[in-house]
């Protein structure tokens, strides 16, 4: 981190090269850049920035992206950029490098990531971010403050306003798409099970365990979901790493209720996993990148919070889904100014079965 600040502090007179920012903004850009490199959630939450981007300058603009190995793939089937560039890859990352004042704008979409900020230092002719850390703030020739009392997705769309481009507020997220084989293969793995479905996000991030609703309540919830309606049928999704979890969870359920329970860990590609969450009536989920996913194909999500707030990332629209949060308001992680304190009172515990089962019978 002091690496990245070191280097902004030395060339931030970059900025300056080339181009006076009025000029940029009045005349059409040739190249945009958009740059986003971590986390799958937050990559769905910028997909209707980008499409407003693209209806506002058009289709003869260049359109990139820059993005790391943990969530380009999310971009991969949604035909917004030309050239898509891996940091981790080492031929994208020399290419991407003395790519210098390639682009005429560069929306940097990373609320903190200092590795950004020299990026698109270098990359941009006028350079776009949230206005939040002073030291980053001289890399950018626009700032924009981040407004912590809105949803995530309509603050990610107010770094248009510094090029002049108005947005409407979506009704709901952008859609992943997927292909007719993702289909194919995830018809065919449903046949096999007669009934609707339900499919619960039983684990968090790895770096948000705190975020994670005890596991005996999952199961006490399964329970009664599954006792409650004969006909349906539970898939609990998660990563490689998250198999060995969700299986104890599956094993202890109620033998009578197991052959119900699906451990679907690792069967799908992402791909396959947004179109199997577009077959699911449900979707009950911590708050991880599942219930934004589930919330972007259409389907009902119930978010269950702490420690983040669900104004800032609740299922959207927050006014069609449903989120459960029982504390003060507050948050003790703010991801727009690297704030990341534990909280050891591990508040998503007051959340109770019947809180969710209450929701669930409404549906």
């Amino acid at each position: 981190m002091f690496v990245f600040w070191t280097l902004i502090v030395l060339f931030f007179w970059l900025k300056y090269v080339f181009i006076s920012r009025s000029n940029v903004i009045k005349r059409h850009p040739k190249k945009v850049l958009v740059i986003r490199l971590w986390a799958l959630w937050s990559s769905l939450l910028t997909f209707p920035m980008i499409k407003q981007l693209k209806h506002h300058y058009g289709n003869d603009v260049q359109y990139d992206l820059l993005a790391s190995s943990r969530n380009i793939g999310v971009f991969k089937n949604q035909w917004y950029f030309s050239h898509m560039y891996n940091i981790f890859n080492y031929k994208d990352f020399i290419t991407i490098l003395f790519a210098f004042k390639r682009y005429d704008i560069v929306i940097d979409a990373e609320e903190y990531f200092m590795f950004s900020a020299f990026m698109s230092l270098r990359l941009g002719k006028i350079n776009i971010w949230y206005n939040n850390i002073y030291v980053r703030s001289l890399a950018y020739v626009y700032g924009i403050e981040y407004n912590d009392k809105q949803h995530s997705l309509l603050t990610t769309l107010d770094l248009l306003k510094k090029i002049g481009i108005p947005y409407e507020i979506p009704r709901a997220m952008e859609a992943l798409n997927y292909t007719d084989s993702d289909m194919i293969k995830v018809d065919n793995f449903l046949s096999e099970f007669p009934g609707t479905f339900i499919c619960m996000h039983t684990w968090g991030a790895e770096t948000a365990k705190e975020r994670a609703w005890p596991q005996k309540k999952w199961i006490s919830l399964i329970d009664k979901v599954l006792s409650t309606y004969p006909e349906t049928y539970i898939f609990l999704s998660g990563t490689h790493f998250e198999k060995k979890i969700v299986q104890n969870i599956v094993s202890t359920v109620s033998k009578k209720y197991r052959d119900r329970v699906i451990n679907a860990c690792w069967l799908f590609n992402l791909f396959e996993f947004a179109y199997l969450l577009k077959k699911c009536t449900l979707m009950i989920s911590n708050d991880s990148w599942p219930m934004h996913l589930a919330a972007a194909m259409g389907t009902m999500t119930i978010g269950l919070f702490w420690p983040e707030l669900p104004s800032k990332f609740g299922p959207y629209p927050l006014t069609k889904n449903i989120w459960l949060y029982k504390w003060d308001g507050s948050a003790c992680i703010k991801v727009h100014i690297a704030q990341w304190a534990k909280d050891k009172n591990y508040r998503v515990d007051k959340i109770t079965v019947d809180d969710v089962l209450a929701h669930i019978v409404n549906l």
